[in-house]
């Protein structure tokens, strides 16, 4: 598939086995150099000691409304904040897909509420980094849709990992380049980790998530507005 003249092999699965739940899944969502180039920012983001990078359930995370624990367990970077260019971030840089004539058209008409996502202009993007005994417990998100792409090395060193939609009860096996997109309305999980071995002193051998957060605030001049209008 030509996107924007880059090519991409895009593997595309839309789940409609509970209507009320309906969910896309894409394969192969970076072509080869974009992948490349996300793993190289990857490596960057885990070269600090793993005392100077967030933890989730110290930050802004996902709480028990009883008892105001954390719901989730893992490293995370804000990634929006440590770009004067976001145009440097390749994480960032790739979202040119998801604003795409050809990614709307794949979720237009799989689902009603998806038409909603071409009028999203505005995101908000994070990494979070799971390694032992890390986890999400299932919990919904604030904004209008959640996009979620897995980078995770291969062979791995740990089970779990894998991704589950509540109320569908749907389990989704957790493998490298591939991106899930539903509405932030669906409760969601992140099973366990546990690595089969001892935890590896570098990082980067658990579990990546990528998450994008898309949300419509009122038009403006906004670089959103600018890109979706030329790809129409």
């Amino acid at each position: 598939m030509l996107v924007n003249g880059i090519d991409n092999d895009w593997k595309v699965t839309v789940h409609k086995s509970n209507p009320v739940y309906p969910f896309i899944v894409v394969d192969n969502w970076y072509n080869p150099g974009e992948e490349k180039a996300v793993w190289k920012e990857l490596d960057f983001l885990c070269a600090s000691p793993r005392g100077n990078i967030d933890r989730a359930e110290n930050t802004i995370v996902a709480r028990d409304g009883r008892t105001g624990e954390a719901r989730g367990r893992s490293y995370r970077w804000y990634i929006n904040q440590f770009y004067t260019d976001q145009n440097l971030s390749p994480i960032l840089n790739t979202q040119y897909k998801q604003r795409s004539k050809e990614f709307h058209s794949l979720l237009y008409d799989f689902a009603p509420y998806n038409r909603s996502f071409q009028s999203t202009n505005a995101d908000s993007s994070l990494v979070s980094y799971y390694e032992n005994k890390d986890y999400y417990k299932p919990h919904h998100d604030t904004f209008s849709f959640t996009c979620l792409i897995w980078m995770v090395r291969e062979p791995r060193k740990f089970t779990g990992g894998d991704f589950i939609l509540n109320e569908p009860d749907i389990e989704i096996k957790l493998k490298n380049n591939r991106m899930v997109l539903f509405p932030c309305s669906y409760l969601h999980e992140v099973t366990p980790i546990n690595f089969t071995e001892k935890v590896p002193e570098e990082m980067g051998w658990g579990r990546f998530t990528l998450t994008h957060f898309y949300y419509a605030v009122p038009r403006g001049n906004n670089e959103w507005d600018k890109e979706v209008n030329e790809n129409k």
